[in-house]
């Protein structure tokens, strides 16, 4: 049974502070020092190849630079390979020309060209925690680092070095066998038959399951739960454990406690073991259990209930797709709940969009779909939830039409207010309450409230007295301001679609023309859709009009 009080003591190891806070000179090229440049490396043509910030006639100085003598010239070299090369995790067309010269350094022992090499086969998940992060943790030029995979592997039994033992395990390598010579290496070592195994056995968070795929290493790592001397090895292969399928009471306990501190590491997967520990102790607790923490523990409750929506909310496709009331099942409802009560950054949160799971991604939205809700948006038509129209017919599956028949058994001029709601009641920021996911473009928002602010217009043709009155109301502070100022300071989207709606149902009268203009500093990033303000500028003056649509194609 676990005992806290009998626990080793944790040592923490000790860290090189030699170099800290010193300033070199990177000014480069050219290189000072000494180098010893891979065979070939200057025979290709770089300048036909893309980084980052365009032609990569740097990358091979930014190679050649790993090999020097000179601290600057590294320096250099490793801020190139990071911002241009391997720039936020992206890869280009020299990444993948980059990987064999990198490959050669790798077979002379250089631990950075090694960092690069996993950057260029993962992007930044090269940081992984937990199996889920194996499986997404590939660029499309994972293959070809793949193929010096046995250089990779050579290095780590020459040097022990713990990113070769993290790179082996991103490419599918298996790994040596328990223990290592060192707590450190066995401590990685745990950690790498415990990825492994996750995927072989079939291990899904939550929910494990045992087979006989990889459990060679099973017997060891219970025994080092028990007895290691190491702290960081116990925890190590508590998680180990957990991953490979095989949690139990003991090692639950342990990584749950791990979590409570702070124990810095010198670890191929992580910083602090506490982190580590609280990532599989997550990944191994049932869903109940993931709400029975305490909720001034960690793992946070934030971070419990993104992992209870991983779980219970099914994947998104190509373009969200909302979950119709009837499809809420007991426990997605209890997660919602538990998250509007105690932590409603997990709903509106950027963490749940990047889960890429269909789940509300507004406050007002999951209130909606648990049917506390009121309003408009909450009315229900002859084709469902107003909200459920738009967000699936119109937003998910571009249906005008059905979202226009529901809009006429509602009040549409309403709905319009709760669909762009101010931030606060008398704020004038207007983020769409609807949920919208951007995980498969940058545009998606831009796209959906021009979607939203047409169709709206278009179900606005009986509503102009209150266009009128709601324009009159907005005019003042429109003709006084522009750019970013008029960008956040007036309801832009609710302003440009009562114009579009006047100005398709009967005519836009000319008092208001003076409030045809971007509602941004650059014109396509205007919160009223450019689209529709160059529909707009038809009504213009013919000289008027021409110098408007010209000015904002010239800032496009």
């Amino acid at each position: 049974m676990f005992d806290a009080d009998h626990l080793p003591a944790f040592e923490p190891p000790e860290f090189d502070e030699e170099h800290e806070g010193e300033e070199h000179d990177v000014e480069r090229p050219p290189l000072r020092g000494t180098t010893a440049p891979p065979a070939g490396l200057h025979d290709v043509d770089w300048a036909a190849l893309d980084d980052a910030y365009g032609t990569a006639d740097q990358t091979p100085l930014f190679i050649e630079a790993l090999t020097s003598d000179d601290e600057g010239d590294q320096n250099f070299g490793v801020y190139g390979l990071y911002s241009a090369t391997t720039h936020q995790g992206s890869v280009y067309s020299a990444s993948e020309a980059a990987i064999p010269f990198l490959a050669e350094l790798v077979r002379r022992d250089n631990g950075t060209a090694l960092l690069f090499l996993a950057r260029i086969a993962v992007g930044e998940t090269h940081f992984v925690t937990r199996p889920d992060d194996v499986g997404r943790a590939t660029t499309e030029y994972a293959g070809a680092v793949a193929e010096f995979a046995a250089d990779v592997e050579a290095m780590w039994e020459r040097t022990g070095d713990d990113n070769a033992l993290r790179l082996l395990v991103l490419l599918g390598r298996k790994p040596e066998a328990l223990p290592a010579l060192t707590p450190d290496a066995t401590a990685d070592l745990c950690l790498a038959h415990g990825f492994l195994a996750a995927r072989d056995n079939g291990v899904t968070p939550g929910a494990a399951r045992r087979t006989d795929a990889r459990v060679d290493h099973v017997a060891t790592a219970r025994d080092l739960l028990t007895t290691s001397p190491s702290l960081h090895v116990r925890g190590a292969a508590a998680a180990c454990l957990v991953y490979s399928g095989f949690a139990d009471a003991d090692s639950l306990a342990l990584l749950h406690h791990l979590a409570q501190g702070e124990y810095p590491v010198h670890d191929a997967w992580t910083a602090d073991l506490a982190d580590l520990a609280a990532a599989a102790w997550t990944f191994g607790t049932t869903d109940d259990g993931l709400l029975a923490a305490a909720e001034d523990t960690r793992p946070t409750l934030h971070t419990r209930l993104l992992e209870r929506m991983a779980r219970q909310f099914r994947p998104s496709g190509a373009v969200y797709r909302p979950l119709a009331p009837e499809e809420l099942t007991a426990a997605q409802r209890t997660t919602l709940e538990t998250a509007l009560r105690s932590a409603p950054q997990t709903i509106t949160s950027a963490d749940a969009t990047y889960l890429g799971v269909d789940v509300p991604g507004t406050v007002a939205a999951a209130q909606r779909l648990l049917g506390t809700a009121t309003g408009e948006l909450s009315r229900r038509t002859s084709r469902g939830p107003l909200w459920f129209v738009l967000e699936d017919d119109l937003l998910a599956k571009d249906d005008r039409e059905t979202a226009l028949a529901a809009l006429a058994e509602v009040d549409a001029w309403s709905a319009l207010g709760e669909v762009f709601a101010a931030v606060q009641p008398d704020g004038t920021a207007e983020p769409i309450s609807l949920t919208l996911h951007d995980l498969f473009g940058d545009d998606r928002e831009e796209t959906a409230t021009l979607a939203l602010c047409s169709t709206f217009a278009d179900a606005l043709a009986g509503h102009r007295a209150q266009a009128e009155a709601f324009l009159d109301g907005w005019l003042p502070r429109v003709s006084e301001l522009d750019g970013y100022d008029l960008a956040f300071a007036v309801p832009a989207q609710r302003i440009g679609t009562a114009l579009v709606a006047l100005a398709r149902s009967g005519g836009l009268p000319e008092r208001f023309h003076p409030m045809i203009k971007p509602y941004h500093q650059y014109p396509e990033y205007s919160e009223v859709p450019l689209p529709l303000l160059r529909e707009l500028a038809e009504v213009l003056p013919a000289d008027i009009r021409a110098a408007s649509l010209a000015e904002w194609s010239e800032d496009e």
